[in-house]
């Protein structure tokens, strides 16, 4: 892909090869005839991006493949489908001289759609009305650096080398800063804070109550200090997860009926997940008792909660 600034999925593709102009386009079009209302198209990581509670769905073109990402979840799901193909966590190749796989490719936004359609998404920019000074001044100050923006989350993120340094955005109490590598920043002022303790390993805020506190001489010098932390090559690696473990009801009925129990446990992760994350998202107790009868006759025939959108 030609290198150009670009903001749009227009533009993305505006500045693409003319002869795989079409690929792309119909690739959109398959996504757009798939999502339901409500979902936007941006451009996030730099790549054609569909949001619908989150990002639901990307898509890239490369020298030799076009690159659909779906998530490490719809991977899972449709392992057996996609076989043919290489992958990796959370992408699939497709090679510029295969046929583009179009139902597939909407069952996999399909499966998408469904499991976001009951969550909410982030909300960064709420209250970034009542900051407008503050986002003014952190405007300046990463102008004045070598960081570029990029859209991830539902956010505007500074990066360099690809790496995340900073975002910032308003809340309703206070203006935050967040610094990805603020685990390994001196920290001078004393003021960093985990906003999410035992989750966050390097992520770091920095909060204002009132744009009146924040000095740019002493923001621009942690700034600085983040870019530098991406030079000298600093950097948390991720965990591996550990598998998820049924709580509440679930397990409460688990325990109690030896033949579910065994069913659940012949399950593969992947699909054990799903069963426990879809009864977790319940608030009501009535609403996941509903879930329960629903999934128990599933479970016993060794269904996944999303089979419905394999072959």
């Amino acid at each position: 892909m030609n290198t150009a600034t670009f903001s749009t999925i227009d533009e993305y593709i505006a500045l693409a090869p003319e002869e795989r102009r079409p690929l792309l386009e119909k690739v959109r079009q398959i996504i757009r005839e798939t999502v339901p209302a409500g979902t936007t198209e941006t451009i996030s990581y730099r790549i054609p991006t569909f949001r619908y509670n989150g990002n639901l769905v990307h898509f890239a073109l490369f020298k030799n493949h076009l690159g659909i990402y779906p998530g490490a979840e719809a991977i899972e799901t449709f392992a057996e489908e996609i076989r043919q193909y290489k992958t990796s966590r959370g992408a699939i190749q497709i090679p510029l001289d295969a046929p583009l796989p179009e139902e597939l490719i909407r069952r996999m936004v399909s499966y998408n759609v469904d499991r976001r359609k009951d969550k909410q998404g982030p909300e960064w920019h709420k209250y970034n009305a009542n900051w407008k000074e503050a986002i003014e001044i952190m405007q300046d100050i990463v102008n004045r650096t070598d960081l570029k923006k990029e859209f991830k989350w539902g956010s505007d993120i500074y990066t360099f080398q690809g790496k995340n340094v900073v975002g910032w955005g308003g809340f309703k109490d206070f203006f935050a800063i967040w610094f990805y590598n603020g685990v390994f920043l001196e920290d001078k002022e004393k003021v960093l804070i985990s906003a999410s303790e035992g989750k966050t390993k390097s992520l770091r805020q920095w909060r204002f109550t009132d744009v009146s506190q924040m000095n740019p001489k002493k923001i621009m010098a942690y700034v600085l200090e983040s870019i530098q932390t991406i030079k000298d090559g600093k950097e948390i690696k991720p965990e591996k997860s550990r598998p998820v473990q049924p709580t509440g009801l679930l397990n409460e009925h688990l325990q109690t009926d030896p033949a579910f129990l065994q069913a659940f446990n012949s399950l593969t992760p992947g699909k054990q997940k799903d069963y426990i994350e879809y009864i977790e998202e319940a608030k009501q107790e009535t609403t996941q008792l509903a879930r329960l009868e629903k999934i128990k006759p599933m479970i016993s025939e060794g269904k996944g909660l999303h089979d419905k959108y394999k072959r």
